[in-house]
């Protein structure tokens, strides 16, 4: 199911109408309607801020949970990959069976590749990122940090952040969310 049609159907089963989820993630009815339709695609923020809205994981918007065992190995060749606005792509790399009290996804940012077109915030307390190739630049609370291929950083994401990429090279981080 496409990914647009997904966050209706989450949205409906919740009983929530386009202005009260709008309303709760902050974000303009017009726009989440616009994303429902397909007319637009979200960013990273966005996604993050209907996910915190609907109190699921990002990784709901594009896989169907399944039941299943108490052990689930993931083979992150075949986890689900998608383009975002932003020259942004991530892959999901959560369990799809068990519900945790963690996010992790794989983000690769393109050369002049941000998350989102601005800072913004997310309603969790927690987040962890670590470079795994490349570097890239948080803005971080009205602070720029150049991180590095094997650095990591931890902080509070419910200030205004953002992640770019204005190097040369393509970057790529595991990023761990607290849910």
């Amino acid at each position: 199911m496409p990914v647009a049609k997904r966050i209706k159907s989450l949205r409906e089963s919740k009983g929530l109408s386009i202005r009260a989820l709008a309303e709760a993630c902050n974000v303009s009815p017009s726009a989440l309607s616009q994303i429902e339709q397909g007319v637009t695609s979200p960013s990273v923020a966005t996604l993050e801020k209907l996910a915190h809205g609907l109190r699921l994981p990002v990784a709901a918007f594009f896989a169907e949970k399944e039941e299943g065992s108490a052990l689930e190995i993931i083979d992150t060749g075949s986890c689900p990959s998608f383009s975002l606005r932003g020259n942004a792509e991530i892959t999901l790399l959560a369990a799809q069976q068990h519900t945790s009290g963690f996010e992790p996804m794989l983000v690769r940012l393109q050369s002049g590749g941000a998350l989102a077109e601005q800072p913004f915030l997310v309603g969790v307390e927690s987040e962890f990122v670590w470079i795994r190739s490349g570097r890239a630049q948080l803005y971080y609370d009205g602070n720029d940090y150049e991180i590095e291929t094997a650095q990591s950083v931890h902080y509070d994401p419910r200030r205004n952040h953002n992640w770019q990429n204005p190097y040369d090279e393509a970057c790529e981080m595991l990023l761990v969310r607290q849910r």
